[in-house]
């Protein structure tokens, strides 16, 4: 995890749920996406959201090493900002959710 190596028990306790959680929401995202939900933007930022939230709680609980939860913390901020930045402010993009959302 994160460039270090833990039994596949610690993987388990730690990882999985995000894993399963992330999965499940890349689903949602596709599913919406792939039928024009308007709602599938905010799915998309909530993946960015749940990353930043579960990596500091480990953290902050010892749980994880600080490096792999900075690298989480900083990896979600930055593309989660770059989603933010497409999803709502950039023109067609918020045009084309704004026409989904009027239908």
């Amino acid at each position: 995890m994160g460039g270090e190596r833990v039994t596949r028990t610690e993987w388990l306790h730690i990882a999985a749920p995000l894993v399963a959680a992330m999965g499940v929401s890349m689903a949602l995202v596709c599913y919406a996406l792939a039928s024009g939900k308007p709602w599938s933007r905010h799915v998309v930022i909530a993946i960015f959201t749940l990353i930043i939230v579960y990596a500091a709680m480990l953290g902050t609980l010892n749980l994880i090493h600080r490096a792999i939860m900075w690298r989480a913390l900083i990896n979600g901020v930055l593309f989660g900002g770059a989603s933010i930045w497409y999803f709502y402010l950039k023109s067609n993009v918020v045009a084309y959710f704004r026409a989904l959302s009027d239908r």
